[in-house]
């Protein structure tokens, strides 16, 4: 692995990542700053809080140092002898968060010098005058240019980190395609995304991309970035999955430290108060590999453009066992050991158990385990015949209740039932259903009379989600 290659990949997991914010001050004016200055009283803290900050670093033992702003170049000096300083620590990569249109030949060799290893560069648009609108400032563009050729010239890897933003959306191919030969050297772009927060906080109709395009958009940009031998990055600031990234996990920051961080222990993933799943999330087979969109894209847009890419297929329906990004693993008579055994070996998004009982502790074994989904059967339309079951059911919904979407256990509750089913039983179970807090419940191979029953339910109980299907066997 290359320096270089060795640099990104240290800078791409937040595991291995810490922040210091040198100032808070700035030189430019981006109206989607979520970290304004005007925000902070105090713009820059004292050196021996920005010390602090740094020992606290050097005690998680972590690998790359990220100093940051508002704009950290604003100090050189400081700015010097903080990289000088970490490296005197042992950190083995610093990278820089700057605008990079202070930077000149002479302050990128002592940028060099001093131990900076690479440069995150929000350089936003390669349109001059879209870049400068972004950025709030004007001929930013040529600067930022200048400063950028600078440090790769001094020997400083750089990735760049162009904001989409409404004007730009459509223009993320060119933008690659500029990159690619204005800026051959550069191998890495993270292509983050204008999020509704700070300065552009009440302004997500002006400023938030549309995702309907963008999902095009992304997808041609990758094709370009192949074609120039250049590594898009979705970071956690970047799109749902869904907006052109659905086949290609391993580029995308929720998605890897998902997958590599720990069932129900994901960074990544952790967007409390940022981000949320939608109604097209809910059948999406890479749920768990995905926080959502923005609630503000919910809320303006409504979820344009977001659309399940991989749907589940649940394990009662023919094809189960060969769909896509997902694992069934069918067990009678409770959930046994070998079962879950054989769902935390795989590293499928989705794993199903699919059984017909569940027995006490079963709950709290599935919950320790990476099952994602539930699909429990029953087979007949008798509550009574399934209360310990039903018992264990409930305790499970509500310990998984309080998680987030995409780490909660989905739960499928089917139903056998056939031309001698009673209606009013029927009927009974789908509220119990509804009332326990299942996602879904399915009448399996029900007759025509059940099917009227389902579609009575389903018109009288707003927003649940309960269908008659034809299923295959436990």
């Amino acid at each position: 692995m290359s320096d270089e290659s060795a640099t990104f990949s240290g800078e791409q997991s937040h595991r291995t990542k810490g922040l210091v914010r040198l100032t808070m001050a700035c030189n430019e004016r981006c109206p989607f700053c979520n970290v304004p200055q005007e925000d902070y009283p105090r713009l820059t803290p004292p050196d021996d809080d920005v010390m602090a900050q740094l020992d606290d670093f050097v005690s998680t033992g972590s690998q790359t140092l990220t100093i940051s702003g508002g704009e950290p170049t604003l100090l050189r000096k400081k700015l010097v002898a903080l990289v000088k300083e970490g490296r005197a620590r042992g950190i083995p990569f610093v990278e820089l968060q700057t605008n990079a249109v202070l930077i000149t030949d002479e302050y990128a060799r002592e940028l060099a010098e001093a131990g900076v290893t690479s440069a995150f560069v929000s350089l936003l648009s390669h349109v001059p005058e879209h870049h400068d609108a972004l950025a709030g400032l004007a001929d930013a563009f040529p600067r930022c240019l200048r400063g950028i050729d600078a440090m790769l010239d001094a020997g400083i890897a750089v990735t760049l980190n162009p904001v989409t933003a409404r004007r730009t959306q459509a223009l993320v191919a060119d933008y690659v395609e500029f990159v690619g030969t204005r800026l051959p050297r550069i191998k890495f772009i993270s292509m983050s995304a204008v999020q509704p927060h700070g300065r552009a906080r009440g302004q997500s109709d002006l400023l938030l991309p549309d995702y309907d395009v963008l999902k095009t958009s992304i997808r041609e940009a990758r094709a370009r970035a192949d074609a120039h031998g250049i590594s898009l990055l979705n970071p956690y600031c970047g799109l749902p999955l869904c907006v052109g990234w659905d086949d290609d996990l391993d580029s995308s920051v929720e998605a890897f430290e998902a997958e590599g961080g720990g069932w129900r222990e994901t960074p990544g993933l952790d967007n409390v108060g940022n981000k949320a799943h939608g109604a097209p999330c809910a059948r999406c087979a890479l749920r768990t590999r995905c926080g959502g969109a923005w609630h503000d894209y919910w809320d303006v847009r409504g979820g344009r453009g977001l659309q399940a890419p991989l749907p589940i297929v649940e394990p009662w329906s023919p094809g189960a066992d060969v769909a896509p990004g997902q694992l069934v693993v069918a067990c009678k008579c409770g959930v046994s050991e070998a079962a879950l055994a054989q769902i935390d070996a795989s590293s499928l998004p989705t794993r199903w158990v699919w059984t017909d009982t569940l027995r006490r502790g079963d709950d709290e074994a599935l919950l320790r385990s990476h099952t994602t989904d539930l699909a429990l059967e029953l087979d007949s339309v008798d509550p009574d015949a399934h209360r310990a079951t039903l018992t264990v059911l409930r305790k499970l919904i509500g310990a998984s209740a309080s998680l987030q979407p995409q780490v909660r256990l989905r739960v499928f509750l089917g139903v056998r039932a056939g031309p001698d089913t009673n209606p009013a039983a029927l009927l009974r179970v789908l509220g119990l259903g509804a009332a326990l807090g299942v996602d879904a419940v399915r009448v399996l191979d029900g007759s025509p009379r059940c099917r009227k029953v389902v579609e009575v339910f389903r018109a009288t109980t707003s927003g649940f989600d309960a269908e008659a299907v034809a299923s295959r066997a436990l």
